[in-house]
């Protein structure tokens, strides 16, 4: 079932009901929260649900790949026929991927912009080990999004979402560059897709959280989960910050969010290569995107481990960094130029 509704706006969780009606859904649904999300907003939703079928519901305990497969398994057992799940990343992703295994419609009600998966194919869910791993699956066959309630969220969230958008420049130099090498192959609507979303962020006239910014990255954020289904992969919004994000997640003792991670690592990987970062450090600026890696305790040695081991973090995603002088001075130097500049 592909998707067929998507709304975008300030107000959107009221239209619950009239989006899971356009869609046919009917039966058992189940409802899948973040706890503290729906201590705010259940109120709002479960009533429109429970219009239309029996709801059913599931408190997601952990973000494992064997908890996902749990409730896809308790969907397929107990007939569910929809799935709705509403919150943050960890609670959508484990709903997406128990939607793609169990095969049944889902409707995502985003209420953070913190990560790049909101409509995306892939769910990043933990290993038995505890290491994030992601798994290709389904984009959401519905979407609302509040931009409402976005905006009410704490705004270091809303500024990880502008991280994960800008780092669609260095994913794009990143697959031209892999496609030069003859190590990968060029998708043209997915590509000019990502372009789309990286371009409607850099050229947009806001310069502050406004309520229409946050429909402009809310767009962005779409385009790129769009991108990715074209592409049958990340390829087009995923390239070297991306590996040295997976490597952080791995190696740094502090873990920060998705959105700060790639935008570091995009201006880090441009001063690697020898391009100027200026044009994504002054759009990040302009929004007070903090990503100094001593404020966000990354250490110098961590840093340099991240970056020189980023490669090992996917053996099929071909970068600039499989080819750049990655020396352990360079690397010293340009941490520093970091901490200074940013």
């Amino acid at each position: 079932m592909k998707q067929n509704y998507l709304r975008i706006k300030k107000g959107a969780i009221n239209s619950v009901e009239t989006t899971l009606r356009i869609n046919n859904i009917s039966g058992k649904i189940l409802y899948i929260p973040d706890t503290y999300v729906d201590s705010l907003y259940g109120a709002i939703v479960r009533p429109q649900i429970e219009a239309i079928g029996q709801i059913k519901e599931q408190t997601v305990e952990n973000n494992t790949i064997a908890y996902a497969m749990e409730v896809a398994e308790r969907v397929i057992a107990t007939d569910v026929d929809c799935i709705v799940s509403m919150g943050g990343g960890k609670t959508l992703d484990v709903a997406k991927y128990a939607a793609f295994i169990s095969k049944r419609p889902f409707l995502s009600i985003p209420t953070t912009m913190a990560h790049d998966g909101i409509v995306s194919p892939i769910a990043v869910l933990k290993r038995e080990d505890g290491k994030p791993k992601s798994l290709g699956c389904a984009m959401p066959t519905m979407m609302i999004m509040d931009t409402g309630l976005i905006a009410s969220c704490p705004s270091h969230l809303i500024k990880a979402g502008i991280g994960d958008t800008i780092s669609n420049y260095m994913a794009l130099k990143d697959w031209d560059f892999a496609v030069s090498r003859g190590k990968d192959e060029m998708n043209g609507y997915a590509y000019m897709m990502s372009r789309t979303s990286l371009d409607a962020l850099m050229k947009t006239q806001f310069d502050r959280l406004c309520p229409e910014f946050l429909e402009v990255l809310a767009n962005s954020l779409v385009l790129s989960g769009i991108a990715m289904d074209y592409a049958g992969s990340s390829r087009p919004v995923s390239g070297s910050e991306h590996l040295f994000s997976h490597a952080l997640d791995y190696y740094c003792e502090k873990q920060n969010l998705h959105g700060f991670n790639v935008a570091l690592g995009t201006v880090a990987v441009l001063k690697i290569i020898g391009e100027d970062p200026a044009p994504v450090v002054s759009y990040l600026k302009k929004f007070e995107v903090d990503i100094n890696p001593k404020h966000m305790e990354i250490t110098e040695d961590t840093f340099v481990y991240c970056m020189q081991h980023a490669t090992e973090m996917r053996n099929n995603r071909y970068t600039y960094l499989h080819e750049a002088d990655l020396n352990e001075d360079k690397l010293r130097r340009i941490y520093q130029e970091l901490v200074e500049e940013l």
